[in-house]
């Protein structure tokens, strides 16, 4: 066993670069054992496996960040879609917003104002009527992705009129 005195010396290292040597060492730990995280990379058959929303410890919650980077993509088939994920818990048309209609500051529920209570019935109200001013009909996929705090969690995948993903992102419930 070498003291740890001489490392310095062998390594012609000065004392003080070993403490950041240290810290260099503790963060490709780290990065090493989140990466190697066999629950971080999607796997299509443990996804399957778990499709209950009520579950609060799913393993899909660790699995979709990787399905939205590598995997699920723009201008998949429905088919190609059920392939990958299996049966949705929920599908069908609904009203949303199309991703280029952004709500108005005046009436984000983002701006504090909006949320006291002397504010919020009126600004229900005018969210109502943009909405219904703007929204289009729309056919949806959604998964369960796992739980916030007392809400579940869903990947909701937006179809386009050909029956091709145009676009998905993870919503609370």
């Amino acid at each position: 066993m070498i003291d740890s005195r001489l490392w310095p010396l062998i390594l012609k290292i000065k004392p003080s670069q070993i403490m950041y040597l240290n810290k260099f060492a503790a963060v490709l730990l780290i990065a090493h054992l989140f990466s190697c995280n066999p629950s971080s990379r999607f796997d299509s058959a443990l996804w399957i496996k778990h499709p209950q929303a009520e579950d609060n410890s799913n393993p899909r919650a660790g699995m979709v960040n990787d399905l939205m980077k590598n995997k699920l993509k723009p201008g998949m088939s429905k088919e190609e879609v059920l392939e990958l994920l299996g049966k949705p818990y929920k599908e069908g048309i609904e009203q949303r917003l199309p991703k280029n209609i952004v709500i108005p500051d005046s009436i984000s529920f983002s701006n504090p104002d909006n949320l006291k209570p002397e504010n919020l019935e009126k600004i229900v109200t005018e969210r109502d009527t943009f909405n219904k001013l703007h929204a289009k009909p729309v056919f949806t996929l959604h998964y369960p992705v796992g739980w916030s705090t007392i809400d579940p969690n869903f990947l909701v995948i937006i179809m386009n009129e050909n029956g091709l993903v145009e676009r998905y992102q993870v919503e609370q419930s």
